[in-house]
């Protein structure tokens, strides 16, 4: 399943589309360097969630 991580940038939302459950994991925690920046998730299914969702996510 893919999942898209939004990003609130300082020039408006940034939208990425990552493969796999993993390839979004490692794209958040990535972009999310700063508290102060929002991480959203999406998954193709319609569920939104937290940067801490994604990670229990993905260790099932």
């Amino acid at each position: 399943m893919s999942y898209t991580v939004f990003v609130d940038a300082e020039d408006g939302p940034v939208a990425t589309v990552a493969p796999s459950v993993l390839d979004a994991l490692m794209l958040a925690r990535g972009l999310k360097t700063d508290d102060s920046i929002g991480v959203t998730i999406a998954g193709e299914d319609g569920w939104i969630l937290t940067l801490e969702e994604l990670e229990e996510l993905a260790k099932s």
